[in-house]
């Protein structure tokens, strides 16, 4: 069976939550002091009540971009572009649920934001998608093809609200091989679960399917768990998955 993956030019498609970014200094959402221990999801991050509380909303994005002041890109960011840029990002496929943009400062070269990002707003009225000016979410804001303002929400996905890049979960799950290598960094999986992405064959401890997180969950799914911090647990897989993809 190795004979027959090694056969094959392995893929590794890495899946990131918050805790990428946490030894950067950015807040997690849930796990420890999390922003939503902290804030009213319903208030924030609720596309049927947004509207209501549209001044909160842009108040506590741009909170989120005032966290990200100064803070730069950690070792985990840092290997994982270096490996997009080894072996190519047809080849190594980042998918992050992070809002941030450190994976690209970094010098990865192409990265999939399932939830959306903090660089541009979302037209509810027309569904256009475009970059923000300036360095804050500003709510005086128009649509610039249809007008409307009342509408326009930071380009973060909320909760309840339809998230078009899922559409890349369905895709790896389906194309994912037997010699390909599956990440996962730093999630809870509260929100995406690891069956979203895995073929049902992979499943149960797939020797393929790495996780790194410091308070790992549904670590069952994954043959290799590192229980440490994104930084350090890349560190120690390193050799493996380098072995792996040469």
């Amino acid at each position: 069976m190795i004979r027959e993956m090694d056969n094959h030019t392995p893929r590794l498609y890495v899946f990131s939550g918050a805790g990428l970014s946490a030894e950067s200094g950015l807040s997690t959402f849930r796990t420890g002091d999390g922003i939503w221990t902290r804030n009213s999801v319903d208030e924030v991050c609720n596309i049927q009540t947004w509207r209501k509380n549209r001044q909160a909303v842009f108040r506590f994005y741009n909170d989120r971009i005032r966290e990200k002041h100064g803070v730069e890109p950690n070792a985990a960011h840092k290997l994982l572009a270096k490996w997009q840029n080894r072996w190519g990002a047809e080849r190594v496929q980042l998918l992050t649920q992070n809002v941030d943009d450190l994976l690209e400062k970094a010098g990865a070269t192409s990265v999939i934001h399932l939830h959306g990002d903090l660089n541009s707003l979302l037209c509810t009225a027309c569904d256009l998608a475009f970059g923000k000016e300036g360095l804050y979410f500003d709510p005086a804001v128009a649509c610039p093809i249809c007008g409307n303002h009342e509408g326009v929400k930071p380009g973060v996905v909320f909760f309840g609200e339809a998230a078009p890049a899922y559409i890349n979960l369905h895709r790896i799950r389906s194309e994912m091989r037997a010699c390909d290598l599956f990440l996962a960094i730093g999630s809870a999986f509260e929100v995406v679960p690891p069956e979203a992405m895995l073929p049902w064959d992979r499943q149960n401890a797939y020797p393929r399917n790495f996780l790194v997180d410091p308070s790992p969950s549904r670590s069952e799914m994954f043959g290799v768990v590192q229980a440490q911090p994104a930084t350090t647990g890349l560190h120690c897989l390193e050799e493996q998955i380098v072995r792996l993809m040469d």
